[in-house]
């Protein structure tokens, strides 16, 4: 008789590893959303009043002749109407637990922290509740996250352009507030946003090129060098708001740029004014996400610009100029970031020291939950908008739940993502690390 034995290959080997530590992951986010969906049901389901009643209504914000068609309000019955979200999260949770996707874990995750927001304004607006205000304007909401997630789809792409290419950019943050700065003066000064458009450009550019000049030609730790510029701008400005906004108030009007509306298109009830009585920085969003997207995916730019990012090494020999292709992408990526400040000031007022709270950061948090793709991007910032005007404006339902709480959310997604726990997310290959020519 002939004994047989069998070993594993190394190769099975780490195989069967990866299928357990992702069979772990997947549960571990399972867990996460049946949680998310008990504590729905419980709290905002159950801890509502039998009679609770949630009033929708779709009022237009503009009143003019381009609001849309009236829609009348839709009340519907608090407490079953967040049951009916919790178990759509049950629902999803069970089934990541049971199924095990290998792909769509994330979207699912995304799909559950809507619903939880959704649950969480039914529930603050309920009737009897503490809130003096008894409805949820639909559009209203949408329209002011809209505002958010534009600005963080600059951010977001500005990001996905300079890490695609192996630079990490920090200075996001940074580059909207420069934008925002000159921004603001020029559409103070010249009563036009195109001027003040390409002004934040320039700006944001022009850091961009600083960040590329020290990361590239000198090698320096890109989080580092990322992380003073945002600190040197933040001061600057607030610097420079003291000594020309104060004594000059009339280079810091607040002018706010006006809606292009889309004629008959603005008329449809709640997705008109969203999406087709902006201004023109929104439809400038639209334009550069397709633009940035079939760039990186479509052309020989791109497949230069993603090789660079992936193995440096390997592209330098085919002939690929390695440091001017991360020169090109950083300094384009400042400028998309710059014009996304201009249009955040075009949106709020006038300028403030420090009014962009972090939006730099959570576009990164965007762009990472978007596992580095402008389409990605897109939809993380809209889930992100969503919860950055939430954690601003669920003061006036009186929710007992600080605003702090909401602004951490996009930060703790992030978390998630990074950590391996939300799908599996994998970064350029080169991404912030500096390439030396031999």
């Amino acid at each position: 008789m002939e004994l047989v034995t069998t070993t594993s290959t190394p190769s099975e080997t780490e195989a069967v590893a990866r299928r357990s530590h992702h069979m772990g992951r997947t549960r571990v986010i399972a867990i996460m959303m049946i949680v998310i969906g008990i504590f729905t049901g419980w709290v905002f389901g159950l801890g509502s009043v039998a009679g609770a009643h949630s009033s929708l209504t779709f009022n237009p914000v503009d009143l003019s002749a381009n609001a849309p068609w009236h829609v009348g309000t839709l009340t519907l019955a608090t407490r079953w109407s967040v049951l009916v979200l919790a178990f759509v999260i049950l629902a999803l949770g069970v089934e990541v637990f049971w199924r095990e996707p290998r792909r769509g874990v994330m979207a699912r995750f995304g799909a559950v922290a809507v619903l939880f927001l959704v649950a969480l304004l039914l529930w603050a607006a309920r009737a009897p509740g503490p809130s003096p205000v008894s409805f949820v304007n639909v559009t209203a909401v949408l329209i002011g996250a809209s505002a958010y997630a534009m600005v963080l789809i600059f951010g977001s792409l500005s990001g996905v352009m300079c890490e695609r290419s192996g630079v990490v950019n920090i200075a996001i943050e940074g580059q909207y507030i420069v934008g925002a700065f000159l921004g603001t003066i020029f559409a103070s000064t010249t009563h036009n946003f195109f001027y003040a458009a390409i002004a934040g450009a320039i700006a944001g550019g022009l850091l961009g090129l600083l960040l590329a000049f020290l990361a590239v030609r000198y090698l320096s730790d890109q989080i580092i060098v990322g992380v003073v510029i945002v600190t040197m701008v933040s001061g600057l400005s607030s610097y420079l708001n003291l000594q020309v906004f104060t004594p000059y108030p009339n280079l810091n009007t607040g002018n706010l740029a006006p809606n292009l509306p889309i004629p008959l298109l603005t008329k449809i009830p709640v997705l008109g004014p969203v999406f087709f009585d902006q201004s023109g920085f929104f439809y400038l969003m639209i334009v550069l996400v397709a633009v940035v997207s079939f760039a990186l995916f479509k052309t020989r730019y791109g497949l230069h610009v993603r090789a660079v990012g992936e193995h440096p090494e390997a592209a330098s020999t085919v002939g690929i100029n390695v440091a001017r292709v991360r020169y090109r992408n950083v300094v384009l990526g400042g400028a998309i970031a710059g014009i996304g400040g201009v249009a955040f000031m075009a949106s709020q007022g006038q300028f403030q020291p420090g009014y962009t709270s972090g939006l730099g950061y959570i576009a990164l948090a965007a762009m990472i939950f978007g596992r580095w793709r402008p389409s990605g991007a897109v939809v993380a910032s809209i889930i992100f908008g969503l919860s950055v005007y939430l954690a601003y404006n669920l003061q006036t339902y009186q929710v007992p739940l600080s605003t702090y709480i909401l602004q951490m959310f996009p930060y703790l997604i992030t978390i998630l993502v990074v950590s391996g726990l939300v799908g599996r997310v994998r970064a350029p290959a080169n991404d912030g690390i500096p390439y030396r020519r031999e």
